[in-house]
């Protein structure tokens, strides 16, 4: 599989992907790895203005993608034997990272890929979470087949096993135990939240989390793009400072494009 049929995964799964220069980690071009793009063709126009970076290293935005990465260190600190013994101390089964997309760093650590579900917030980003384990939602990742001076990142099970965020990553990233299903998650915005929020508008301070969060709801439970576009409208409105309309804007298109990937994934992998 070339280079280019790795991004068109990436894409295709919802993140989006920045070029790096040849042997390195960033994009040297102002933006930085904010040079990213979810859609094939735009990144190959881009590709057109900065032809150097054709031949370099493949990184993904965690900022603007609906993924979390759980990076578990092996060079520096022994992240493995932290996060085995978390594991242990929270009766997690040790094997759980494999039922997910991970990939091999060059100094051998592991990096776990997990979706984030429409209408589901992020993971806190925190760095040393436990010894040598990071959780990754607000910066970029280098992924394979970068090449560095000292090796390659590479697939270690493949892509189509990505799975959506268990709750123990949010456990993680919280400082938290977990003695409920893996598989569950409380969401920062409750039903009654929302409905909070159709009444009094979006909070100053949280407007873009509240109108990504009511967003997703709406698209999980099958509301028509052009209703939910006037019910966000409506619901800003209402706000005692309501967003830009191009930041309203942008927060829908964001979401529309979410579940529409989403959706094309249930259908491509067969998930439900």
């Amino acid at each position: 599989m070339d280079k280019w049929e790795y991004i068109r995964q990436y894409q295709q799964a919802g993140a989006y992907v920045f070029m790096a220069l040849p042997n390195q980690k960033y994009n040297a071009v102002e933006g930085g790895f904010n040079n990213s793009f979810d859609d094939y063709n735009d990144l190959r126009q881009w590709l057109q203005q900065y032809p150097a970076y054709r031949f370099g290293n493949v990184g993904i935005d965690l900022s603007k993608s609906n993924l979390v990465v759980v990076d578990i260190d092996k060079h520096e600190q022994n992240g493995m034997a932290s996060i085995l013994a978390w594991f242990k101390t929270h009766h997690i089964a040790p094997d759980t990272l494999q039922d997910t997309y991970v990939e091999q760093t060059p100094t051998g650590g592991l990096h776990a890929f997990y979706l984030i579900p429409s209408g589901q917030d992020k993971p806190k980003h925190v760095i040393n979470a436990i010894k040598g384990v990071d959780v990754l939602s607000n910066t970029s990742v280098m992924t394979a087949p970068s090449t560095m001076t000292g090796g390659q990142y590479r697939q270690i099970t493949t892509f189509d096993k990505i799975k959506p965020v268990p709750t123990w990553v949010y456990d993680l990233a919280n400082g938290l135990g977990t003695d409920r299903p893996n598989n569950l998650y409380k969401a920062k915005y409750s039903l009654a939240d929302r409905w909070k929020m159709t009444i009094n508008g979006f909070e100053t301070g949280e407007r873009n989390n509240q109108a990504m969060s009511l967003a997703g709801y709406l698209f999980a439970i099958d509301v028509t793009p052009q209703d939910i576009y006037d019910i966000m409208q409506s619901v800003n409105e209402r706000s005692i400072e309501p967003l830009p309309d191009h930041e309203l804007n942008t927060v829908y298109m964001s979401a529309r494009k979410r579940e529409e990937k989403k959706r094309a994934r249930m259908s491509e992998y067969g998930r439900d």
